[in-house]
């Protein structure tokens, strides 16, 4: 393709890129109209002001891309096919008039979102989201309430004005780009390599358009949790999008109970709840101290260890020799069971006690605010601070523990770049090492939370434990354990270990083989508390991943409100526990297992150990679990669904 062959193309991508930098300057407005009416009380800083700035630059880039991608290959497609009509500059300007109507009116929406984002934040302290839907219902009521308001007429008229002048520069570049359309002649044949060299131009850009709307070049693409980055909520905040968090909360859905739970009243639940709990719903407890000092507090969640790993051999070698002897130096759950099967799942259920709702995430884009072990150990003077191996983005962690009470997070981006072996960062005993070195520095008292992902796949074995299983999954549950034992080992000889309460506990389960409808191995997990003065103790009646931070704070004598179902296991017994897979119910105390499935409306009764289904045999038995199983998830979800889980 000659270079007068390429005008007509470079014309048109010059028009596209025009209108794009057009939307992204009056979205970067909008951001700062958003600083300026809620400008941060403290003094600004504008080091953490112009990065936030320019993290909201690639989510407003994400937010044009999707507007502009139909307009993209429309536009370029239709200069390629009509290089030899006659009517060609007719039709290229028709198509600009017909992507000025496209852009203008998309565009018009979004700016009058962000303008009203502004004033949303103002109240909110947060960006709006697809739950201000349900005011739509009540359109009258709220259309009085914004214009009764004389300031959010004050936002109104910013709103027309900034729209204004956008559709005013829109209709200008437009009419130019018309004006300055080339006018080229072409009789003679167009060679070939004119399509090939044009077609690959083409390509590059779709491929551009198609990176910012996924946003990001990481593995995963561009998330709320993206936009956080310092300990500072409002510039953690500043950069986002109101549009993109509207479109992600609204992929989430509206919490809706499955039907089977639904049919359990609210007030039978709760009525039931306390008796079976025997204290108030929300109980404000004051516990005698136990240990005699205030030991820092470090909870490992460890990747998939399901209590099965704890019994598997390989060449008559126990694959897990340390977390095998640790259970008889510590106080250990032999009934222990994850709230759900995912990382999300265990982190909300160990640090803040509730149970998932089935396949929902729990750190989602507008996940809960909640108190739990990181809040009431903040308040009593401990320092939060969490360790994981790779990017803190994933499962939206790192925006989740900012927003609840753990403001430190180390990750991928605090190691050496060298240091990732896998898509999941670095591995275990790298972050272990990394993570002593650091908390030996941390004022005591301390709360770090250590998250091992090295046992999931794709799993990176070191060469010396190529002789501890007879394939990949077997080696590096040998490697996990080994990279705990010298964690514990180093750990306990240092002056602030030798002053810590170690919990160890799995994020969830692994998928065994299992005779039950329900996969049990997914919710059975090993729980120890380690150190800091504790008497060996092996416990074997149920405990729940909801019990951790409540039999902590307990252990700690630090007084607390308990608005979950977890209880203190020093000072109380369950009679059950109750637990979710993405679309099961489960309830187990370690001898029988009741489990219910939504998709398939069955419920089954086990005898743990054998695949045969019981509950016509022992109905009531049956009627005992799934009474509990049902009411304890209705409550639990009425307060994560209701946000009264503070």
């Amino acid at each position: 393709m000659t270079p007068r062959y390429l005008q007509p193309l470079w014309h048109s991508i010059g028009y596209l890129f025009g209108l794009h930098i057009l939307a992204l300057c009056t979205m970067t407005l909008c951001r700062l109209i958003l600083l300026w009416s809620n400008m941060p009380a403290e003094e600004i800083d504008y080091a953490l002001l112009f990065r936030a700035l320019l993290i909201g630059i690639k989510f407003d880039n994400l937010i044009a891309c999707y507007v502009q991608a139909l307009p993209v290959v429309v536009l370029t497609l239709i200069t390629l096919l009509t290089l030899k009509n006659r009517n060609k500059q007719r039709i290229v300007a028709g198509c600009k008039r017909d992507i000025a109507w496209w852009e203008g009116i998309l565009f018009a929406l979004v700016l009058f979102i962000e303008v009203a984002n502004a004033r949303y934040f103002h109240f909110f302290d947060n960006h709006l989201n697809y739950e201000v839907t349900e005011w739509f219902g009540f359109a009258g009521d709220t259309a009085g309430m914004v214009l009764q308001d004389t300031t959010n007429l004050w936002f109104l008229l910013i709103a027309v004005i900034v729209i204004t002048a956008y559709e005013r520069v829109l209709v200008r570049l437009t009419r130019r780009s018309i004006a300055q359309q080339p006018s080229l002649l072409v009789s003679s044949p167009i060679p070939v390599r004119t399509y090939i060299q044009s077609g690959m131009i083409c390509v590059l850009l779709y491929a551009l358009v198609f990176i910012g709307i996924r946003g990001s070049l990481q593995r995963y693409p561009l998330k709320v949790s993206f936009a956080y980055f310092c300990d500072k909520p409002f510039y953690n905040k500043l950069g986002i999008n109101p549009v993109f968090n509207i479109v992600k909360t609204a992929e989430n859905g509206k919490n809706k109970l499955p039907d089977f739970l639904s049919a359990v009243s609210v007030q039978e639940a709760e009525k039931y709840v306390q008796s079976e709990l025997q204290r108030p719903l929300t109980d404000s407890v004051v516990a005698p101290v136990v240990l005699t000092s205030r030991p820092n507090v470090v909870l490992i969640l460890m990747e998939s260890m399901t209590s099965a790993n704890l019994e598997r051999q390989y060449n008559g070698q126990y694959l897990t020799p340390y977390l095998r002897s640790l259970r008889d130096s510590s106080w250990y759950w032999s009934n222990a069971f994850s709230a759900g099967i995912h990382t999300n799942n265990g982190i909300v259920a160990s640090q803040y006690g509730y149970v998932p709702n089935f396949a929902r995430a729990m750190m989602d884009v507008n996940a809960n605010h909640y108190t739990g072990l990181p809040y009431y150990l903040k308040q009593s003077g401990y320092h939060n601070l969490a360790f994981v191996t790779g990017n803190p983005q994933y499962d939206n962690m790192n925006s989740f523990w900012r927003e609840n009470h753990i403001p430190l997070i180390y990750s991928l981006y605090d190691y050496e770049e060298k240091a990732a072996v896998n898509n999941f960062g670095v591995p275990d005993d790298y972050m272990f090492r990394f993570g002593i070195d650091k908390l030996g520095s941390q004022a005591e008292p301390f709360f770090a939370t250590f998250l091992t992902v090295s046992n999931h796949p794709p799993y990176i074995v070191p060469e010396t434990y190529r002789s501890r299983g007879k394939n990949d999954e077997e080696r590096i549950i040998a490697y996990a354990d080994d990279a705990i034992r010298q964690f514990m080992a180093v750990a306990c000889q240092t002056e602030w270990g030798q002053n810590t309460l170690f919990i160890l506990c799995a994020d969830h389960g692994a998928p065994f083989a299992s005779p039950y409808e329900m996969t049990l191995p997914l919710n059975t997990i090993p729980v120890y508390f380690v150190g800091a003065g504790l008497q060996p103790q092996r416990m074997t009646q149920p405990a729940s991943q909801i019990d951790i931070w409540t039999t902590t704070l307990g252990l700690l004598g630090i007084p607390y409100d308990n608005p979950t179902l977890g209880i203190d296991l020093q000072r109380n017994e369950r009679r059950y526990a109750f637990f979710v897979s993405n679309e099961h119910l489960g309830v187990s105390d370690g001898e029988w297992f009741w489990c219910y499935g939504l998709n398939s409306h069955q419920e089954h009764l086990y005898r743990i150990g054998s695949d045969e289904d019981v509950k016509d045999h022992y109905p009531e038995q049956a009627d005992d679990m799934r009474r509990f199983g049902t009411c304890m998830q209705r409550v639990n979800l009425q307060k994560m669904n209701n946000k009264t889980t503070l």
